[in-house]
């Protein structure tokens, strides 16, 4: 085959698919076209729902009635079809039906009430026979459950402590440790009374106890039987401290007492206060004797419940006076700043001769110090000691052991 053949069949070729290229551009266009003029034409959702609500028929209604005014218009006037049921009075009807509120939605917990909400029967209280209020008044600082019983038979009396609930407690900076002393007093017997004690609970003012303690009394000595229940503060470092009492007479209960019933009742808790503290606050301390050396030391703790007016510094002064309350010496503890509680932990030592022992008074004063190098001093509380009044010194000398650390109430300077 010639070249020139060849070129010639190459130009046909080609003009044929430009031929068919451009037939199939415009079936293309065509057809997108038709795409485009068919959704035109197609409703949407809003002429659709026009169009069929056209097409549904006609529903004729009842004419309305105006009334232009109805104090005019008579019962005999109305149509038949609107003649009123009830009887309705004319006037002022505002007291004879009310409109009720429309109803709002969930009721927030910080949105105040209606006063009508209230239940004003809750907040009425009774007044009291002033006559049954004593003018010595008591402050009962928790409560105690116990379960009482009595078994003819064997003689025996038993006591149950089943819980207690908001014991007090002395200490600002953790909870107390609980444990209480359970003893009866039996009247007209040569036995000593029989003290029990339940464990020690940790850390908590409600403790749950349920405990039992057997006493051996007749049926005629149970009624005038008084049990005695003291509540005690369990301290690692020092000696356990008495923080209230409750007391009563059997008979009071009840007068039959039976086994297989026993009877439970609370009994309140009231404060102990050992000796007259009003309010100056406490030391602990603890005192030993070096009998060999003839040195007395003194180991201050801390100090708790002082009330502070200022505030400032403050520190303890201990005096020693002879019998005629002459100073012989005096020492003193480092500032510490002023608080509720104050923690000092320090040692102080004093040389006495051992039989000036009995004759020696210390004097604890907690004071503030103000001005230049703490010249101008202010007292605001103190307590004196007799060493012969100190019964855990002399237990110690003798036993030749130390002396546990103490509580001692301060008082007015």
């Amino acid at each position: 085959m010639k070249i020139p053949d060849v070129l010639e069949n190459l130009e046909i070729t080609e003009q044929n698919f430009l031929i068919v290229l451009c037939a199939t551009v415009v079936i293309v266009v065509l057809f997108v076209s038709f795409l485009l003029i068919k959704g035109k034409n197609k409703l949407n959702w809003y002429d659709q729902n026009v169009l069929d609500m056209g097409q549904v028929p006609t529903h004729r209604r009842c004419t309305t009635i105006y009334r232009t005014n109805t104090d005019d218009t008579t019962t005999e006037q109305r149509p038949e079809g609107l003649q009123s049921t009830t009887n309705i009075p004319k006037g002022d009807l505002s007291n004879l039906f009310m409109i009720p509120k429309a109803k709002k939605g969930a009721r927030s917990m910080f949105s105040n009430l209606h006063q009508n909400q209230f239940d004003r029967g809750l907040y009425q209280f009774p007044t009291g026979d002033e006559s049954a209020c004593s003018s010595v008044t008591m402050a009962a600082v928790g409560s105690i459950q116990l379960s009482v019983s009595h078994d003819v038979n064997l003689n025996l009396l038993t006591v149950t402590i089943v819980k207690a609930v908001d014991l007090p407690t002395k200490r600002e900076d953790d909870l107390p440790n609980p444990f209480m002393k359970v003893s009866l007093e039996i009247p007209d017997s040569k036995k000593p009374n029989v003290d029990h004690q339940t464990k020690v609970y940790n850390g908590t003012v409600s403790p749950q106890i349920n405990e039992d303690f057997y006493f051996s009394v007749t049926a005629q000595q149970v009624s005038t039987c008084r049990l005695e229940v003291m509540v005690y503060d369990y301290d690692q470092f020092s000696v356990d401290e008495c923080v209230g009492y409750c007391w009563l007479t059997l008979g009071r209960i009840n007068e039959h007492f039976e086994h297989d019933v026993p009877t439970q009742f609370w009994a309140e808790v009231l404060p102990y206060e050992d000796g007259e503290n009003k309010g100056y606050g406490q030391v602990l301390f603890a005192l030993s004797y070096l009998s060999h050396a003839q040195r007395l030391t003194m180991n201050i703790f801390k100090v708790r419940n002082v009330r502070f007016r200022n505030g400032g510094n403050v520190a303890l002064r201990v005096t020693l006076l002879d019998g005629e309350e002459k100073p012989l010496k005096k020492k003193k503890t480092s500032q510490k700043k002023a608080a509720r509680s104050v923690q000092f932990n320090e040692c102080l030592t004093f040389s006495i001769p051992k039989h000036t022992l009995c004759e020696v008074f210390l004097t604890v004063e907690l004071i503030t110090e103000t001005g230049t190098f703490g010249i101008a001093s202010r007292t605001l509380s103190r307590m004196q000691l007799p060493l012969h009044k100190c019964k855990d010194l002399w237990r110690a000398i003798i036993r030749e052991e130390k002396s546990q650390a103490r509580w001692y109430p301060f008082e007015q300077p």
